[in-house]
């Protein structure tokens, strides 16, 4: 089906309420339980008169390593989480990124360039390990340096995201009837199709 600027429709990205909570927990609890567990195992290894002093001292280095790695880690996640994204919408201008009902960024069809002189494709897949996903990319301008800079759609969000695939496609449909100058590698269309 052929869309124009009219009537291109607009998708949301889905949310899991479940698994955003399950992962959300999950780490808070790890980085509670882990170090609550490894200061009282330190406790029990320097209250035990078997041990060589030199593993005492081993324990305790490792566990506070471990108490400054998930403090850190928590102070991290609680930043993050106050300026991430909540919403992604794809419609005619391109992938519009949300913070509850704040529009953050917009990456527009009209930012898609096309690829430097070494390149084959304007858009195209690269595969992120050896069995791994692969990954949708093209580029754009950098604002800083001026030269072109290869990207991915930008899916992370605050909140796990269960149509990733659908917007993608849908993202590779309005670069297809937005930018028809756009060369697309032929495993993108099959992937996306």
């Amino acid at each position: 089906m052929t869309f124009t600027k009219n009537n291109f429709p607009e998708i949301t990205s889905r949310h899991s309420h479940v698994f955003t909570s399950f992962i959300k927990g999950f780490g808070w609890s790890m980085s509670v339980f882990v170090p609550i567990a490894m200061i009282g195992l330190t406790i029990l290894v320097f209250n035990s008169g078997h041990i060589s002093i030199g593993l005492k001292i081993g324990m305790l280095v490792l566990t506070l390593l471990l108490v400054w790695f998930f403090g850190w880690l928590m102070v991290t996640m609680r930043k993050k989480t106050k300026s991430n994204v909540t919403k992604i919408t794809i419609d005619k201008n391109g992938i519009n990124y949300y913070r509850d009902i704040e529009l953050i960024k917009t990456l527009n069809f009209d930012d898609l360039k096309t690829r430097p002189q070494n390149e084959k494709y304007d858009v195209f897949l690269s595969e992120l390990g050896e069995d791994g996903p692969f990954l949708l990319n093209f580029y754009v301008l950098d604002a800083e340096s001026g030269g072109l800079l290869r990207k991915q759609p930008d899916f992370d969000s605050d909140v796990v995201i269960t149509n990733s695939n659908q917007l993608t496609r849908h993202f590779v449909t309005g670069i297809l009837n937005f930018r028809p100058d756009l060369k697309i590698e032929p495993g993108v269309l099959n992937l996306y199709q």
